[in-house]
């Protein structure tokens, strides 16, 4: 029997949770012989082309009828009922009935289901919460951020929770359906505990699959450079400021140092922070493609990792995957209680809080010492494994073959 993957959404994979769900897809295609995938139908031929083995099976993206496109223009306030109730909105409600539909048509063909959301509608999951399946048919679910917006944590929540109920509701259904749930992070596990009844035994912290590099690199503390060049690529969001970072920097003399930013800047963070730009602060604000952010992480003598202020940080990001494959050495700004804290451990010389000034000028005047340089690497090189193609393909290959 076949297995199939289910994929809210790939398109043209640019943004992190289409490349964490293309590269687990490559992992998945090397181990089975016949593997079959539902997504929709914004993915571009080149991609499909890619996978050798794989069939693809597309659903609309723009699907809305004509009658609620006409319901969105005219009766905002019954479209706002429909979404309370359902826990869905059009687009979303109507690709979970896609889903079921094609499941309903299907389901008999696979052993295993693996449902894998893009976005923040877990339309998937949903999907599977109102059918019958063959017994000893596998449903594997992965959950890679909080749902719905108003379970995100601070500062990152929005929405109204009372709204919300129904969504809840909804993926509440989906975890009973489940044979295997499946989350990156322990933290984010942790947190989906508050709001939701999940069976322990069901559950695994997988961490997201990216590209994959098995390489050891030594850090080489007799590189010649005019300045060491410490590296952020990616997006910048509202709670990700680096204004403390950027201020500790510029008070501090006589460091042989550049920072550089790469990638987009929500609007109030570069307000802040543009002030700073000069010789020895390069502030790149636009979004570059994932190569390119990749061969700057390569490029660089440092990293540079930020989160939110918070207490709390439930997220395993997607470039703290990547930055780790890179061998560099990571500045970290992260919550104490956060996934990243938890897998470096309190050992890590290189990490702190967002706007912990102490700590940050700490960081700065040790860089170039050899022992936290090594005991940085030495950390970093062994958490390589558990991201690598090799651990994942052998977790997911332990839960499906049971």
């Amino acid at each position: 029997m076949k297995s199939l993957v289910i994929i809210e959404e790939i398109g043209d994979i640019s943004v992190s949770a289409s490349i964490v769900n293309w590269s687990l897809l490559e992992v998945l295609n090397k181990r089975f012989n016949y593997l079959d995938v539902l997504t929709l139908d914004n993915i571009s031929d080149e991609h499909v082309n890619k996978l050798n083995g794989c069939s693809f099976y597309l659903h609309k993206k723009n699907n809305l009828s004509n009658f609620q496109i006409l319901i969105r223009k005219r009766f905002k306030l019954i479209q706002t009922f429909f979404q309370i109730l359902f826990g869905n909105d059009f687009e979303h409600y109507n690709r979970v009935k896609n889903i079921r539909k094609f499941l309903t048509a299907n389901k008999n063909k696979y052993e295993n289901i693996i449902l894998l959301s893009g976005g923040m509608g877990f339309s998937t999951h949903q999907a599977v919460s109102k059918i019958s399946f063959l017994n000893g048919t596998k449903i594997i679910g992965v959950y890679h951020d909080p749902y719905p917006s108003s379970a995100y944590p601070e500062p990152y929540n929005a929405g109204n929770k009372y709204y919300e109920i129904f969504k809840k509701r909804n993926l509440q259904n989906s975890f009973k359906k489940l044979t295997h749930i499946i989350f990156p992070s322990q933290r984010l596990y942790e947190w989906y505990l508050r709001d939701y009844k999940i069976s322990d035994r069901k559950v695994s912290i997988i961490p997201h699959a990216v590209k994959f590099d098995d390489r050891i690199v030594k850090f080489n503390e007799t590189k010649i450079v005019e300045k060491f060049a410490i590296v952020h690529t990616g997006t910048l969001l509202e709670p990700r400021n680096p204004k403390t970072f950027i201020d500790v920097f510029n008070s501090l003399k006589n460091l042989d140092i550049k920072l550089e930013f790469y990638g987009s800047i929500h609007k109030n963070v570069y307000k802040s922070i543009k002030c700073f730009e000069g010789d020895t602060v390069l502030i790149n604000n636009k979004r570059i493609p994932y190569s390119q952010a990749l061969n700057k992480q390569k490029n660089a003598d440092f990293l540079l990792l930020i989160e939110s202020g918070e207490e709390f940080s439930p997220f395993l990001p997607t470039k703290f995957v990547d930055y780790v494959n890179s061998g560099k050495p990571i500045i970290v700004l992260t919550p104490e209680k956060s996934e990243i804290s938890r897998l470096l451990t309190n050992d890590y010389p290189f990490k702190t809080t967002l706007n912990n000034k102490k700590e940050i000028q700490n960081i700065y005047v040790n860089l170039d010492n050899y022992n936290k340089l090594q005991l940085a690497i030495k950390i970093l090189n062994n958490l390589k494994y558990y991201f690598s193609e090799k651990f994942i393909d052998s977790a997911y290959s332990q839960i499906l073959n049971k």
